[in-house]
């Protein structure tokens, strides 16, 4: 089952190979606070606002809404994106508040070493609980889902999925909320908890899963 996924998002998965290794390969070129210089240098009011907005498809309250949406469209996308968005972001806040609970964010880190780093726009900078990237699990794990129910095979589709996922982590280097490593480790983390989730909800041979929610509703009222 899992062999079967990985032929058919093969351009997503490449794509995510392609990113994981490039940005390990930074990190070991520099460190986090070089890159972290590195992109704070290359601001713009253009990709500041567009980043502000867009990280919000990391967010979880967005995910979980877009998710029960998505069941008038089909039950078993609602399900399997709901489902892996809360197992996902629980394995993420484990991981920031007991694991590496002592792991700072970019804002604290540069003012204890008496580096300036830029608030974009109104968001503010926070301190703690920087690893793993929370918006960066809830993405990868929110668009890896999309691209296997609605892009299917279609590798261009898939590549769009990704870019999607990779700029919502992004953003949040660009926003100063987070180190590369943050990112890498919540990208990481969201497709390994949809791998998890997949031959649950591909299991699944009920016919009402394939239907959106309003025919089952106005089914029953018949």
């Amino acid at each position: 089952m899992l062999t079967e996924l990985l032929k058919k998002q093969k351009a997503f998965l490449t794509a995510f190979v392609i990113w994981i290794v490039l940005s390990v390969i930074l990190l070991l070129l520099a460190d986090k606070i070089y890159w972290q210089q590195f992109f704070d240098a290359r601001h713009s009011l253009t990709f500041d606002y567009f980043f502000k907005y867009f990280t919000w498809f990391g967010d979880g309250l967005l995910i979980a809404i877009l998710s029960i949406l998505f069941a008038f469209y089909r039950i078993r996308l609602a399900l399997f994106s709901l489902t892996t968005y809360l197992v996902s972001g629980l394995f993420a806040q484990l991981l920031k508040r007991f694991v590496f609970d002592d792991v700072n964010r970019p804002g604290y880190v540069f003012d204890q070493i008496n580096l300036e780093l830029t608030q974009v726009l109104d968001v503010g900078l926070k301190s703690y609980h920087s690893f793993p990237s929370g918006h960066t699990t809830s993405a990868f794990a929110f668009f890896f889902v999309l691209s296997i129910m609605l892009a299917g095979k279609n590798q261009w589709g898939q590549l769009l999925f990704f870019a999607a996922a990779f700029l919502v982590g992004f953003s949040r280097v660009y926003l100063n909320l987070h180190f590369v490593n943050d990112v890498v480790m919540g990208s990481l983390l969201g497709v390994l908890t949809t791998f998890l989730m997949y031959p649950l909800f591909s299991g699944f041979k009920a016919q009402w899963l394939d239907k959106p929610l309003g025919s089952i509703i106005f089914n029953k009222k018949r």
